[in-house]
């Protein structure tokens, strides 16, 4: 990207202050985006007073003056950043540095960041760091070009919004060592148990149609199957206390084969919500912290569901059901740790048949590692 004439990086160091401004920082500011919208604001020249404390009447000539170059941020929110211009020949030393930063560091500015440049470099500070501390950012005017990714992620409006947002967590905590929201970052659940029952006018028929459908004993490798490898892993959720002062759990799981999950998004149990009375998330293994979770789910004759393994099949009639789940965890070490139990009752209605139902019942165990 070409964000300065290569004839004004070879001439920089012989500019004065008000050169480098107008060939190198103003082509700067304006690509990043200032002023370009109702949300930004630039502000050039802005006077900034230095009251101090002295004996005696006290006279304008009393209150020191600074005045920042350029002052660019967000409107309405936190988010903004000064910057301090030097003539090509002049060294961006420790003075400089702590000039920039005061003008950061103002009451009436208050900015994230400080930025310098002269002839020969452009850096990027953190104003809460210090004068002190090293620069986030420091580029040759030479490698400008090819390195103005590095101030843009820092400086573009977007990503200055993104990086100074403030959260102050005003809620109970869910537990000691967490605040009152944690993002569950991956997980797994496994199997223990799994049992099938089929009912007709809530009558176990299931030996009956084992002895009359073949496929059932397809059915039947498949649950061993499920036994021996299934995972069921989670790809993300989060665990918060809500408005209410409820705690909350949410997770998004991926299925055990792709077949699996297509089914599952189908049926749209491909996520969880759960809740819990307990106020806190319990760290003793004895006395889980116990979870309840109820989702209802429908799908219509005629819809394409894929088998856990194999082709995909064409639902012969409507099938309506819910999934209820329990959990009992406990935190360790990080973790989210416990036992579940799952009961899916899956209700099918078929043209000229009698309505059946399937129970499906399993139990396992799951670990959910946190980003704490």
């Amino acid at each position: 990207m070409k964000v300065i004439a290569e004839s004004a990086i070879a001439a920089a160091q012989g500019y004065n202050e008000a050169e480098v401004r107008f060939h190198i920082i103003d082509p700067i500011i304006r690509l990043l985006g200032y002023p370009d919208s109702d949300n930004t604001y630039l502000i050039l020249e802005e006077k900034l007073e230095y009251p101090f404390v002295h004996i005696g009447r006290r006279s304008k000539k009393d209150v020191p003056l600074g005045i920042s170059d350029y002052r660019a941020g967000i409107k309405g929110v936190r988010g903004s950043f000064v910057v301090e211009a030097k003539g090509g020949s002049v060294d961006i030393t420790a003075r400089e540095v702590e000039q920039a930063h005061s003008y950061a560091a103002h009451a009436q500015v208050g900015a994230n960041y400080f930025v310098l440049c002269n002839g020969s470099v452009f850096v990027i500070h953190e104003t809460l760091s210090g004068p002190q501390a090293p620069p986030l950012v420091e580029i040759p005017l030479t490698e400008l070009n090819a390195r103005f990714h590095e101030i843009e992620n820092i400086l573009a409006p977007l990503q200055l919004e993104h990086n100074c947002q403030f959260f102050y967590d005003r809620k109970l905590k869910l537990a000691p060592g967490l605040a009152s929201s944690v993002r569950i970052r991956s997980g797994r659940y496994l199997l223990s148990d799994c049992n099938v029952k089929f009912l007709i006018n809530n009558r176990d028929v299931t030996e009956i149609l084992r002895k009359e459908l073949p496929k059932l004993a397809e059915m039947d490798r498949q649950i061993e199957l499920l036994r021996a490898a299934f995972e069921m892993r989670v790809s993300d959720g989060h665990v918060r206390r809500g408005d209410d002062g409820k705690t909350l759990a949410h997770v998004n799981f991926d299925g055990v084969t792709v077949h699996h999950q297509q089914a599952m998004e189908i049926m749209g149990i491909n996520e969880a919500s759960f809740v819990t009375a307990d106020e806190f998330l319990s760290s003793d293994p004895r006395q889980p912290t116990i979870f309840e979770s109820l989702t209802d789910f429908s799908v219509s004759r005629g819809t394409v569901i894929p088998q856990l393994f194999g082709d995909a099949a064409e639902l012969d009639g409507e099938l309506q059901g819910e999934m209820f789940i329990k959990i009992g965890m406990h935190l360790d070490d990080g973790q989210l740790v416990g036992e579940y139990k799952a009961l899916s009752e899956q209700r099918f209605r078929f043209q000229g048949t009698m309505p059946m139902t399937v129970e499906i019942d399993t139990a396992g165990t799951f670990k959910l590692a946190l980003h704490v």
